[in-house]
């Protein structure tokens, strides 16, 4: 075990300890009382939907979670525990799935949750006028089902899908109102019916989302800490994107706990009794910078891998972060089950190696500007970036951009209207592009990176690298069969440093900053995005 895998564990074990005792109690606040509205103060990625099948924002579940309950709860152990299905059955061959769905149970508008609702939601994530970016690849194994009786589901896959159960205890993946879907889906996205704790109020864009307390709530998850309604009477989330706002709205009280505490504070936060503080890694895909690898000049893998060495990442993510966040070891982030640790330390900063690369090549002339040229082609990759692009990523893509042009390559840094930039993103007319991707299990490096993923006029898809690579197709599709999944997803890890698609900054954080009355503020462990069922408030 490394010293960092080692830490990320006491971290963990840290995070759930503060998350509140057991039981009745909680720290230092005694019983837990019903009562209150809770507002968080969330960044300005505001999700662009609210159906979770139809929404891809990496803060969406933030949105919907407390809304629209999971098939199954993702322990903090990695083990998966019962919520709105009882229990289920897995056939040898990993084929079939037989799920016995929890009695009881009814969404907010009186539908009632049985295997007919179950298939409806499937069927959903999956019909193409859902526009799912998301929950449609992750079931892409999904064939089809068969409702056995009020209760049970038997759910046939095309091939064994080893992350299926995993994946369903996403927010991504919540249960909607089957009335909802078959009377009025076009409604979901404003509107989200669901059978969560909390039921939707209003949406008032560009500001907040609003929610109160579901009465008859009483089937949560086994990991929930008690049963029956939550505690919470109502629930804001509002939207503050701006760093020092968000940050001075939880000094000044006028909220509650911010999400995505900004780095620069995270000290202050700890150092002020007044405030608490938690934070993990997200599982997943590390925040990066993809590099299109169907086209000039990142279609060859040595120019990829010569902007890699050319970056000193380690001091650009603590510079930016103020030393709080991680560089990236791979393309999988630390806390991501499936993480090859043995390949720590594989990405070197080294421009003189940079140089050789470019060399090697072709690129062996030079403008008046420093720039490489070959075959009077000058080396030049454009970055088109949103308008509201956050201000870290734009440090970074900037001194990116200075290390490039160092080694002779030219980034343009590109800011066109939002509509272009989407046609863009969908026809692959880029060089560079940023983001990063939160899922409980290694798979995300199929959703990343398997040339099934790759968006077309019928299908988007997550490969914005658009790289195609056999070899790495074959590791990736067999790991998610459950051929030996471990092996080889950490050959796979392998690969992708050699093929290069991305240059990887850093394991994304969710720290998030609260009042010292919010008590049992917890993240779901699937997928860490504040959770709000157990919490409650200090009078």
């Amino acid at each position: 075990m490394t010293k960092k895998t080692l830490a990320l564990l006491l971290t963990a074990a840290t995070l759930l300890a503060g998350c509140g005792s057991t039981g009745a109690s909680s720290p230092g606040g005694g019983a837990p009382k019903a009562g209150g509205t809770l507002v968080l103060g969330e960044n300005g990625q505001e999700p662009p939907c609210l159906d979770p099948h139809g929404n891809a924002s990496s803060d969406g579940p933030v949105a919907t979670v407390p809304v629209a309950d999971s098939l199954v709860w993702f322990d903090a152990d990695g083990t998966i525990e019962p919520w709105l299905a009882d229990s289920w059955n897995v056939s040898d061959d990993g084929l079939t799935y037989t799920f016995k769905l929890r009695h009881g149970v009814k969404f907010h508008d009186g539908a009632v949750w049985n295997a007919e609702a179950l298939k409806l939601n499937f069927e959903h994530m999956k019909d193409p006028a859902t526009k799912s970016p998301l929950a449609a690849a992750y079931i892409a194994p999904y064939e089809d089902s068969k409702v056995v009786d009020e209760y049970t589901l038997e759910v046939r896959l095309s091939s064994p899908y080893k992350p299926f159960l995993d994946i369903l205890s996403q927010g991504y993946l919540g249960m909607i109102s089957p009335k909802q879907i078959k009377e009025a889906p076009q409604t979901i996205c404003e509107h989200p019916i669901g059978s969560g704790p909390f039921i939707f109020d209003k949406w008032t864009k560009g500001q907040s989302i609003t929610y109160h307390r579901n009465p008859d709530y009483n089937w949560g998850p086994k990991g929930a800490k008690h049963t029956g309604p939550a505690y919470l009477d109502k629930l804001e989330i509002r939207f503050l994107a701006e760093d020092a706002t968000r940050y001075n709205a939880l000094a000044s009280g006028e909220v509650d706990a911010i999400d995505f505490t900004p780095p620069q504070n995270v000290e202050d936060v700890k150092a002020n009794p007044e405030l608490g503080f938690l934070s993990a890694i997200r599982p997943g895909h590390p925040m990066s910078f993809w590099l299109n690898t169907s086209r000039p000049p990142f279609d060859d893998v040595k120019v990829r891998q010569a902007l890699l060495a050319a970056v000193d990442r380690e001091s650009i993510i603590k510079g930016v972060s103020f030393g709080q966040y991680d560089v990236a070891q791979g393309f999988v982030t630390s806390s991501t089950p499936g993480y090859a640790a043995a390949l720590e330390g594989s990405i070197a900063y080294d421009p003189a190696k940079a140089g050789g690369l470019l060399d090697e090549a072709g690129w062996t002339g030079r403008d008046k500007d420093g720039i490489r040229t070959k075959d009077g082609k000058r080396l030049v990759a454009y970055f088109p970036i949103a308008a509201n692009f956050p201000a870290q990523r734009m440090q970074i893509a900037v001194q990116t951009q200075a290390a490039a042009r160092k080694i002779g390559l030219d980034i343009q840094l590109q800011t066109p209207p939002e509509q272009e930039l989407t046609d863009r993103s969908n026809k692959g007319d880029y060089d560079m592009s940023s983001g990063l991707w939160a899922t409980n299990t290694a798979d995300v490096l199929w959703i990343q990176y398997s040339s099934e993923n790759i968006t077309t006029d019928k299908r988007r898809g997550q490969n914005v690298a658009r790289l195609r690579d056999a070899q790495l197709d074959d590791l990736l599709e067999r790991a998610r069969q459950g051929e030996n999944p471990a092996k080889l997803y950490n050959q796979a890890q392998a690969r992708l440093l050699e093929l290069a698609p991305a240059i990887p900054f850093y394991d994304d954080p969710r720290p998030v900053a609260y009042q010292k009355k919010v008590r049992d503020l917890t993240f779901t462990p699937a997928y860490p995005s504040p959770y709000f069922y157990d919490t409650w408030l200090e009078q």
